[in-house]
């Protein structure tokens, strides 16, 4: 089934008058008043300059779900119903560039897996076309089991794309690879009822300016967040934000970030946690650390952990950023290995050991991380 998108039925709007008050980030967004998107880029490339229409184009992904310009393709497997509309977790007026993704977006799909999938949901969001494109998917999940994979590239332009997900009593494994060349947001957004279990995996490969942010609210009593994150900049930038709010008693929050930059990329990790004072009962880690693999390269590690209640489990937040460690480098090149080859196995070697907990993803996810990794180096 194909869709060409061109309704704005079910999807919220903005003026372009409106657009002009908003901007990129408050200071409540972030951790630090700095904001390392550039979204200088964004503004030159916004959707009041660029066709907010482009043609779909050869995708290298097979997916149950194809976005690819302004057009999508279906082809959902049982178990998983289609219909029009947001889940109305992300607002236009929020900041400026969900001001552009409003404006820009033509239609929005809603999922509803309504039984357990033993193999993976695949959503492909895909631009390669000199437009601002913008994708917004919801996902609804109760009393279900289910993987899902999240395709997300962008190869030409600017393109932004939305997910939303509410899932209550339902265990997810959840599979992000994030592949650009160009300008990419992305903001995930989730919120976890009672009994709610996520186990997240984020890869992205920046192109050259990647915002992408994820934010999770843990409401339920029980609701339990895994997240691993592996942001990777060469000779391109990331901002990768995780936000993870913790509202339910007996909840679990736990973050860890490893990123790496190279020729001359930027990577920045942002983590915020914060449990509230009814989440008695839980647990909350923000781990975040960046390799820096060469000199040029810059990486940031901004972990902030906030609790309002003294009934805690545990609480932790640790930050590192260090430089690639040259012994082990001159190591594996005295058995023989160029420079390069060396770092590409020591990235391969982290992807391996962070999707290890997708068991039931496992394969897929190693083989992805490499395909993302593979001949970046």
């Amino acid at each position: 089934m194909r869709s060409n998108g061109l309704s704005k039925e079910h999807v919220h709007s903005i003026t372009r008058e409106a657009l002009e008050t908003l901007t990129y980030q408050k200071y409540g967004d972030s951790p630090t008043i700095k904001s390392y998107t550039n979204w200088k880029l964004f503004e030159e490339n916004s959707p009041l300059r660029l066709s907010t229409e482009a043609e779909a184009r050869d995708v290298p992904i097979e997916g149950h779900v194809v976005l690819s310009g302004s057009e999508a393709e279906f082809n959902l497997p049982a178990g998983v119903e289609l219909s029009e509309g947001t889940l109305g977790l992300s607002q236009p007026e929020e900041s400026r560039i969900l001001g552009f993704h409003f404006y820009a977006l033509k239609k929005a799909y809603r999922l509803k897996i309504t039984r357990d999938l033993v193999e993976p949901l695949v959503i492909v969001s895909h631009l390669s076309g000199g437009a601002f494109i913008s994708h917004h998917i919801s996902i609804e999940a109760e009393n279900v089991s289910a993987p899902v994979i999240i395709y997300d590239m962008a190869e030409k332009g600017a393109k932004s794309l939305v997910v939303e997900l509410k899932a209550r009593d339902a265990e997810l494994e959840l599979l992000t690879v994030g592949k650009h060349k160009a300008l990419s947001h992305h903001l995930l957004r989730a919120s976890l009822g009672e009994g709610a279990e996520v186990r997240a995996f984020t890869a992205i490969n920046a192109g050259k300016m990647s915002h992408h942010r994820e934010d999770y609210s843990l409401e339920g009593e029980k609701s339990r967040l895994v997240l691993r994150g592996m942001p990777v900049a060469i000779s391109g930038a990331v901002d990768y934000l995780t936000n993870v709010m913790q509202y339910g008693r007996e909840t679990l929050g736990e973050t860890r970030v490893h990123g790496f930059s190279y020729r001359n990329g930027w990577t920045v990790h942002r983590g915020v946690a914060k449990v509230f004072e009814n989440a008695k009962g839980s647990a909350s880690e923000v781990t975040s650390r960046v390799t820096i693999m060469d000199r040029g390269s810059l990486g940031v590690s901004v972990p902030m952990l906030e609790v309002d209640t003294g009934e805690i489990v545990s609480a932790s937040h640790s930050s590192n950023v260090a430089q690639f460690d040259e012994d082990a480098l001159f190591y594996l090149r005295s058995r023989g290995l160029t420079r390069e080859e060396a770092l590409n196995l020591f990235v391969h070697g982290i992807g391996d050991a962070l999707s290890d907990h997708l068991e039931r993803l496992r394969s897929k996810a190693r083989s992805n991380v490499r395909g993302l990794t593979e001949g970046l180096l």
